[in-house]
């Protein structure tokens, strides 16, 4: 939670000299935030090529413990327009703990398929440190309506109201240099999420992935990540809603494929992707526009499969390959690729050529 705004701090010598060590006040100066605020911002929190723009209200320290209340509404690039209610109370009793209740509705339509999702949930989520880790446990509430326009017909059997009321766990493990362009480090994330307690969603959901940094030859970084997930349903009329389903493809998975361009539209239970890159600063000055500082050179080789038997996901994975640059734009990277499928279905939206990609999850 935000207590300030601004903070100085002065160091004085207090002129008296103890075994030959001289005594020093360290004084700092705190200026104590406003406890109600107005803003706007631009974030992306739904993935790739996402941006949203955000006007908020905020009211801090409501009770005298650091709780905040938050009202926000959301117009972006993937949600089309949403608003929430967000209440945050941290926990003194364990360090780096805290409580949040989110009440949200949001109109989302999804270029992949091209249909809408209309939502309102609630959820509950307490997070806190474990195992040299994040942990967050989320208790989450959702009716979710599926509508739009031309789409499969597989798709629009689904349309209508759904309800879904789920436990999600959710571990993330990161010790990588930077966020954007590590050098060196590790993380690694599990997601597991339990639905069938009410409504028509019944499904046991396991999401993984891991990224290995290390520094390489002539000046390159080396990086491996690998990702997958399985849905297992659950029930004696198991099915799973295209919601829940994994897709695969797009510049933040295997590049040289359109975003979701494998398996699209209907996607799959199952995927696996992996991706092996090499970066390293331009021979630049940093002081030259910055390109040193912020501009690197990139070559990926990728490979992933989506489908709903094990046989789907072994048989025909695609495979591209590619260079291209990488920068930092606050707290976004960009990339501009040249990227070659080398392997692809007849199905596939494939992507030859140049290939533009921002975000903060890349594979």
């Amino acid at each position: 939670a935000v207590v300030s705004t601004q903070s100085t701090g002065s160091i004085e010598h207090s002129g008296r000299e103890e075994g030959g060590v001289n005594e020093v006040s360290l004084r700092v100066a705190v200026s104590e935030a406003s406890r109600h605020s107005f803003g706007m911002n631009v974030n992306s929190d739904r993935g790739l090529n996402d941006g949203n723009f955000n006007m908020y209200g905020l009211a801090r320290n409501l009770f005298g413990r650091l709780e905040s209340l938050k009202v926000n509404y959301v117009k972006g690039t993937k949600i089309s327009d949403g608003c929430s209610v967000i209440f945050n109370k941290p926990l003194f009793s364990q360090k780096n703990s805290d409580f949040k209740i989110v009440l949200a509705k949001e109109n989302m339509l999804n270029r992949t398929a091209n249909y809408m999702t209309s939502d309102m949930k609630s959820n509950m989520t307490y997070q806190f440190p474990m195992l040299g880790g994040k942990n967050q446990l989320q208790a989450e509430a959702l009716w979710q309506q599926i509508h739009g326009g031309r789409v499969p017909m597989k798709i629009r059997e689904e349309f209508g109201h759904h309800l879904k009321c789920a436990l999600r766990h959710t571990y993330v493990r990161d010790t990588r240099d930077d966020l954007l362009v590590p050098s060196r480090g590790t993380k690694h994330m599990l997601e597991t999420e339990l639905a069938g307690f009410m409504g028509d969603v019944n499904h046991v959901k396991v999401s993984a992935e891991s990224q290995f940094n290390a520094r390489f030859i002539l000046g390159y970084s080396a990086t491996l990540s690998v990702r997958g997930g399985v849905v297992h349903e659950l029930g004696d009329n198991p099915r799973t809603w295209i919601t829940d389903k994994f897709f695969c493809g797009g510049p933040g998975s295997v590049r040289g494929f359109y975003e979701d361009g494998i398996g699209r539209p209907l996607g799959g239970t199952m995927h696996w992707g992996a991706g092996f890159s090499l970066t390293r600063k331009l021979p630049f000055s940093p002081h030259i526009w910055g390109l040193g500082k912020y501009m690197r050179v990139h070559h990926f080789a990728n490979a992933g499969n989506v489908g709903s038997c094990k046989d789907e996901l072994i048989k025909d994975p695609r495979v591209s390959v590619g260079s291209g640059l990488i920068m930092k734009i606050a707290n976004f990277r960009m990339e501009i690729n040249y990227a070659v499928p080398i392997r692809h279905q007849p199905d596939d939206v494939v992507n030859h050529g140049l290939q533009f990609g921002i975000g903060i999850n890349f594979m």
